[in-house]
């Protein structure tokens, strides 16, 4: 039976999590049905039914630069820098609410300037959120980074 290597074993999860069965994957690859499912139990392989979270978890390492596995440092290499990416959004972002507070002020003192200071705030809220979402800053927290707290009808806005 061959030896396979590590970028084979992702090859074998990938088509797995995309819904090859065992047999099948065994058969392509010359391994036992067996060795497979032992690995996919003890690496938590998805069972084939959830191909999306198989593709977003594939999509999530072609963003990061996350492709060789096996080689450990060029994997921290790789989630080091999209840490980083992620961080200088965050950060914009951060001066982002600084600028409206310094254009607006904590509250404003005309009716129109109060008005403007709540479109540009919810304006900016939505346009991080999405862009929260696209860069994936808030999705293991289950909720979001900013939380924006209202002093009328006494919710919470994300």
């Amino acid at each position: 039976m061959p030896r396979l290597s590590a970028d084979q074993w992702e090859t074998i999860r990938a088509e797995r999590e995309a819904g090859a069965s065992f047999p099948e994957l065994a058969d392509k690859y010359g391994v036992s049905h067996q060795a497979i499912q032992k690995r996919a139990k003890a690496e938590g392989w998805g069972d084939g039914t959830d191909v999306a979270g198989a593709i977003r978890r594939k999509v999530a390492e072609k963003v990061a630069g996350v492709v060789a596995a096996c080689n450990q440092k060029k994997k921290a290499e790789a989630i080091d820098a999209a840490a980083e990416r992620g961080a200088e959004v965050v950060r914009r972002h951060q001066a982002e609410w600084e600028d409206h507070r310094a254009r607006f002020g904590s509250v404003p003192a005309d009716f129109e300037d109060g008005k403007l200071a709540k479109i540009s705030a919810e304006m900016l809220r939505i346009r991080q959120e999405g862009e929260r979402r696209a860069w994936g800053l808030d999705e293991a927290a289950g909720q979001p980074t900013i939380v924006i707290e209202r002093s009328y009808g006494g919710g919470r806005a994300a």
